[in-house]
Order: C-alpha cells, then sequence, then structure tokens
C-alpha cells in the first residue's frame, strides 16, 4: 500500500466516521466548552493523530466552535500532514503566517462570527513542543493505537485543570461483516488478538478493548467522565462516496496482520480475503466496528 492509498483511506473514511460519531456526546461536549474555555482567551484545542484533519472541519461545520479557536492537529506522517493542509484549503482555509508554499504555518477560517486557525504539525503526539497548556486535547481512533496507561498521563498533561478531553472512534472488540461466513469468528479472535500483541518500541501498542477500558483508566489518571456513547462503523450497501476503497483498505488490513499465522492456513485466508473483496466489487459487503467515544474533564 502506497502513501497514497493510506491518505485515500482517511478521506474516505470521513464519511463513515461522520455517520458513526454519537451526536449526544458531541452536543454534551459543545455545551461543556464555554466553561473550558479560559476567560479572553481563544479556545485552545490539541489533536493527536489528527490524520487529514477531517476533525477540525468536521467540527466547525458542527458549530462546536466558538468565536475564536487556535487548534493544532499533529500527526507523526509527514504526508498526512501535506494532504491536511490541501484538505483544510478545500474547506475555505486560507494561509494565515508562514509561506503557503512552504507547507509550514497556519491556516484560517474566518466566516465573520466564527475565526479558526489550524496548524497541522508533523512530530510525535508526545513529544511535540508548543505553547501552554489547552483547554480540549481530542484523540480520535488513536487510544487503541498506544500503551493506554503509558498515554493518558502524558496526554492529560497538555490539559489545564478543568479541561476537556474527548476521545471518539475508540474502538471496542467486534468486527462482523455480513453475508456470514463459516471463518468469521476465527478471523475476528486472531485479528483481535493480534491487537492485543502489538507492539512497538518494545511495549505495547493498542488493545482491541481499548473503548471499555477507558472507562477505568480515565479515573485512574485523573480525568471525569461526562458522557459516552457509542460510534460503531456501519458500511453497507449501496457504497456512498468512497466507501467502497475504505473497505478494500480494511480487508487489506485484516490480511496484512493476519498473514503468515501459525494457527490459519494460508489457503484459507486467501479464499476468505478473496470472497469479501468479490463482495465489495458487486456491493454485498457489509462490515461493522463497535466504537466507543468518550468525553471528560481533568
Amino acid at each position: 500500500m502506497s502513501e497514497n492509498d493510506f491518505q485515500r483511506y482517511l478521506h474516505a473514511k470521513r464519511t463513515v466516521d461522520d455517520r458513526a460519531i454519537d451526536r449526544r456526546v458531541l452536543d454534551r461536549l459543545t455545551e461543556e466548552l464555554p466553561a473550558a474555555r479560559r476567560v479572553g482567551e481563544p479556545l485552545r484545542v490539541l489533536e493527536v493523530g489528527a490524520g487529514v484533519c477531517t476533525m477540525p472541519t468536521r467540527l466547525l461545520e458542527r458549530d462546536v466552535f466558538p468565536d475564536r479557536t487556535r487548534y493544532v492537529a499533529v500527526d507523526e506522517r509527514p504526508e498526512n500532514v501535506a494532504a491536511a493542509r490541501d484538505h483544510l484549503r478545500e474547506r475555505g482555509f486560507e494561509a494565515d503566517d508562514g509561506d503557503e508554499n512552504e507547507g509550514t504555518g497556519r491556516l484560517r477560517y474566518a466566516d465573520g462570527e466564527r475565526t479558526v486557525d489550524v496548524e497541522p504539525v508533523h512530530g510525535d503526539a508526545f513529544k511535540v513542543e508548543d505553547e501552554g497548556e489547552y483547554d480540549l486535547l481530542i484523540a480520535g481512533a488513536f487510544l487503541d493505537l498506544v500503551d493506554l496507561s503509558r498515554a493518558l498521563p502524558r496526554l492529560f498533561d497538555r490539559l489545564h485543570s478543568g479541561g476537556l478531553f474527548y476521545f471518539p472512534i475508540t474502538f471496542d472488540g467486534a468486527t462482523i461483516f455480513a453475508p456470514e461466513l463459516a471463518l468469521d469468528d476465527r478471523i475476528a479472535e486472531l485479528y483481535h488478538r493480534d491487537m492485543n500483541e502489538r507492539t512497538r518500541d518494545g511495549r505495547s501498542a493498542g488493545h482491541s478493548r481499548t473503548g471499555r477500558r477507558l472507562f477505568t483508566r480515565i479515573p485512574e489518571a485523573g480525568g471525569e467522565i461526562l458522557a459516552a456513547g457509542s460510534s460503531d462503523w456501519i458500511v453497507h450497501p449501496p457504497y456512498p462516496a468512497d466507501e467502497a476503497f475504505f473497505l478494500r483498505h480494511i480487508l487489506r488490513t485484516i490480511e496484512g496482520a493476519l498473514s503468515g499465522h501459525r494457527e490459519l492456513d494460508a489457503e484459507v485466508l486467501d479464499e476468505w480475503i478473496e470472497t469479501r473483496r468479490g463482495q465489495v466489487e458487486r456491493e454485498e459487503l457489509t462490515y461493522v466496528a463497535h466504537q466507543l467515544d468518550v468525553l471528560g474533564r481533568l
């Protein structure tokens, strides 16, 4: 898979995320923001694992932001950051400072009522250097890819006391395909086990039940949960937008995780993958992934 394919996947899942995000949790976020924002200051937001910056444009479209917002969007892939700048321009953002041709600096959206400055930043989510503390921390589809017990305290250090955290699209242990095939349960079991055993730099790199674990780990790290809800990915025929590509990427991810697995015959896996790919091409496949949205306060 090329980098361009990965950025296409991030764009393709925008419509999937749009449907999935729990509206009640998002409404509660909007209600809580005025109290989290420091008096006389713009709302300061940090997003980690920001991808191609679909979250700030989503929040803008859903009227979550107040009159002034400064948004730092951090991602470890430079290709994502470049694609994020393109996405923001397509959504009406313009260069604010720095030379736009250099791909640096903030991009600004202003409509007479709101000014939103977004700065896409290439860097490690836990090491980026910036100014002070934030009013809101966002980590979407991120915490199930890191060591949760280590990540939460480090992320909470970026918030001021009373600041908010919003963790949407956090995977929580269910991968479902329809129509059903005999191998589905075994595929899901081994795929989730691969998530649980994944490491990075010698540390755990996520877990298939991260969503439910937030309910114990957040209080342990000093946070209070304000709202939670389901944010399942559900993709079914007919596929809108670029969601057939989204499904092909999911199948490729499962294939990559299980290829060569000692407990799964290679020919059996190949047959399952090819059957599912054919169903995507014929617009017959339905896919569901169970996830949770969690909002809280430090």
